[in-house]
């Protein structure tokens, strides 16, 4: 967790403490624009978008490759965060977050409030996951993974909890944040199809809960877009609410769509 204020460190790893934020959601701003600005323009440099090959890429790979670009441009830009690949989750440690944001290398502590950021705390974390996610033998219906692992499992008190928003309200992800973020890498379709396909699959589990979930779903789990994309954008932006396990915490993502076709 943050350093107190009655903590406040002598020294820093490589600087001395920044920023002067009032709270976690004025860094959170900054961040959720800076992925609006940057990310299409990581997209040019994905495997396969830059030579034109257009190849059916992993999602770590996506993911991975996707980090360091937004790393690169962050660094170039002197901001105030930087961005780390499988970062182990603040309460879960045996699971990793596909992306984290971090203050900079160049300044170990980030002054939020009355705490103290330092170079290895977690600011924002985000999920990436693929439209579609491709079902491989052995491994069942995987294609509403973006939403819910495990589909033909799901009456099962056993089913694992590894889809992307599931985790995210199953507090597997992201417990200690208020908002958090997922990046999707669609690869095939557009993103009105997607929007109605991932909505339609939340509207199933309103309807037909799954046994071993914690948290219900309800209306405010459904998909609204956020910023109309025009016209050669790669990129879609939407907004969910979500009520985590216990019935009383919320939390926001904001789903950021990459075009890769």
């Amino acid at each position: 967790m943050p350093i107190s204020e009655d903590d406040s460190p002598d020294d820093t790893c490589s600087g001395a403490a920044a920023g002067g934020f009032q709270d976690l959601d004025q860094i959170q701003d900054r961040i959720e624009a800076f992925l609006r600005e940057s990310l299409p323009l990581c997209v040019m440099y994905l495997p396969g978008i830059a030579d034109g090959s257009i190849k059916i890429r992993s999602e770590k790979e996506l993911a991975v490759s996707v980090c360091k670009r937004l790393k690169a441009v962050a660094d170039d830009r002197a901001t105030l965060f930087t961005f780390f690949n499988e970062d182990p989750d603040v309460r879960e440690k045996g699971r990793t977050d596909d992306m984290s944001v971090l203050p900079s290398v160049g300044m170990a502590y980030l002054k939020v409030g009355a705490h103290y950021y330092d170079c290895e705390e977690q600011l924002y974390i985000i999920e990436a996951k693929r439209l579609p996610t491709p079902s491989r033998a052995g491994q069942g219906d995987r294609s509403r993974e973006y939403v819910v692992s495990d589909w033909d499992c799901r009456n099962s008190p056993k089913k694992r909890r590894r889809g992307g928003i599931e985790r995210f309200k199953e507090g597997l992800h992201g417990q200690v944040f208020v908002r958090s973020a997922m990046v999707g890498f669609i690869q095939r379709e557009a993103p009105d199809f997607w929007l109605a396909k991932v909505n339609s699959w939340i509207d199933e589990l309103i309807a037909n809960p799954i046994p071993c979930h914690t948290a219900r779903w309800n209306e405010d789990d459904l998909l609204f877009p956020v910023v109309g994309r025009s016209a050669g954008s790669r990129l879609s932006e939407f907004r969910s609410k979500h009520l985590r396990s216990g019935g009383a915490d919320h939390m926001t993502l904001r789903h950021y769509w990459l075009m890769l076709r």
